[in-house]
């Protein structure tokens, strides 16, 4: 049994005598593998004892309709891949891509994604594209150490960027678990150690780890832990009576005495079905598909309580909003193209005009438009919108180097696409002969929310 301590952010006088230990609970049914789960910590009486209240304390909820999802909110994620002398634990940047796909898959509840069954939480991921000292960035980091590799040392001080405004994900051996955080966010944010910690082979689609934990799962599981959420089988059974402060702290997630393992049909504990299909379980990648409606409540009280700075608000809310997101690469005028818009936000006045630039002169592009997001390689960047893809009417650079369309809203080449309060994803997509490689590059990525 690992353990591990930790200084709370508010409460270190206290805290650097607290011990935390690692949870068992599952251990005992758990699948003879050579990975556990996840090593978050079990419950600490002591924290309740001098945390002051809120309603997503450390192991009580009081889930008010004001923490319902309402707005959009968008973390910025950094991921500091850790790797061994020899390469072991090297992550690719597409692994990362997809990871950051899937947890948007899961957290918004894309249809025809994996998590479509579950609940929109309305919060989602971006890497970042600007470091803390306001430098651009591809949002992920690289070193060599062994020791960091194999999980000891001071990695997350050391490494982790300002844990109130970024998430840090860092990718190492996790000392044979496939994840962790040190603490929940009552007791831990923005202290060093505030992050998540993953097996480096577990990051992405299809991951190196091999089934049943490939899918990506693993990391939306801890990030349920560094927003708030307890496993579904925590504390055992608790009571039916006074569900948000006992188990999970959760009333809409059925009581669960112990985890589950592999994908049963119909697993039952504590006079109920056990909710198995839930990311806070320990269930198989493939078999997970949901966050609650109350969990969701929980993870957003959360942020508001203990992570304020960590997200914007990228949309919802009933307004229009716009904000670029993805990373560019240079292309052969030297630079990376960045795309911009023009005109109003608004679908009456219908006045929207997509930019793009630099490109290279008298060659032909178009933008291309999605619901979703994704960050993937393609041709000589990187593509930023998700499947299903739309675009609009090929047209050719000016002299310039700039990439223009007018849209209009009321002939879209996806009928009904655009409508006030919905979101939408753009990308200019542009030949570039004189850079070989693909032959073609991409810019950035603008999400934007129409308003009426």
């Amino acid at each position: 049994m690992i353990i591990r301590t930790t200084v709370m952010k508010s409460y270190s006088i206290w805290a650097t005598s607290a011990v935390l230990v690692f949870s068992s609970a599952g251990f005992a049914q758990e699948p003879d593998v050579w990975l556990h789960r996840c090593g978050a910590p079990e419950a600490n009486p002591f924290y309740d004892l001098i945390l002051p209240p809120s309603d997503c304390a450390y192991s009580s909820t009081n889930p008010d309709a004001a923490y319902d999802p309402v707005e959009v909110w968008e973390i910025p994620v950094v991921f500091h891949v850790i790797q061994r002398n020899n390469g072991t634990g090297a992550v690719t940047d597409q692994n990362i891509f997809e990871q950051i796909e899937i947890l948007n898959e899961d957290f918004r509840a894309i249809a025809g994604s994996n998590g479509a069954p579950g609940s929109d939480s309305m919060i989602q991921f971006r890497l970042a594209t600007v470091d803390p000292d306001g430098n651009p960035t591809t949002g992920i980091t690289h070193t060599t150490n062994n020791t960091w590799y194999n999980d000891s040392g001071n990695f997350m001080q050391s490494l982790g960027w300002d844990q109130d405004r970024y998430l840090n994900i860092f990718t190492n051996s996790c000392s044979g678990y496939l994840g962790y955080v040190w603490d929940f966010p009552a007791a831990i944010a923005g202290n060093g150690n505030d992050g998540v910690v993953v097996l480096w082979s577990s990051v992405g689609d299809n991951a190196p780890v091999g089934a049943p934990y490939d899918q990506g799962r693993t990391a939306t599981h801890e990030i349920g832990h560094y927003l708030g959420l307890w496993h579904t089988f925590d504390n055992g059974c608790g009571s039916a009576s006074n569900c948000y402060s006992s188990g999970d702290a959760i009333c809409d997630t059925n009581r669960q005495s112990q985890p589950t393992y592999g994908c049963p049909g119909s697993p039952s504990s504590c006079s109920s079905p056990d909710p198995f299909r839930n990311y806070m379980d320990y269930t198989n990648d493939i078999c997970m598909w949901e966050f609650t409606p109350e969990q969701i409540n929980r993870m957003r009280c959360s942020m508001l309580y203990y992570r304020p700075d960590l997200f914007d608000v990228v949309g919802g809310g009933g307004g229009s909003s716009s904000d670029n997101y993805c990373v560019s690469s240079s292309n052969s005028t030297g630079a990376a193209a960045q795309i911009s818009y023009g005109g109003s936000l608004s679908i009456s006045s219908n006045d929207l005009s997509l930019y793009c630039g630099p490109v290279p002169t008298s060659q032909y592009g178009l933008f291309i438009f999605s619901a979703n997001q994704a960050q993937a390689s393609f041709g000589n960047g990187t593509r930023c919108v998700g499947a299903p893809i739309s675009r609009f009417s090929v047209q050719q650079s000016t002299s310039f180097g700039d990439l223009d369309y007018n849209v209009d809203f009321f002939s879209p080449p996806v009928s009904g696409a655009f409508t006030a309060g919905s979101q939408w994803n753009f990308q200019a997509w542009f030949r570039d002969p004189a850079a070989g490689g693909s032959n073609f590059n991409l810019s950035n990525g603008l999400a934007i929310t129409f308003g009426a």
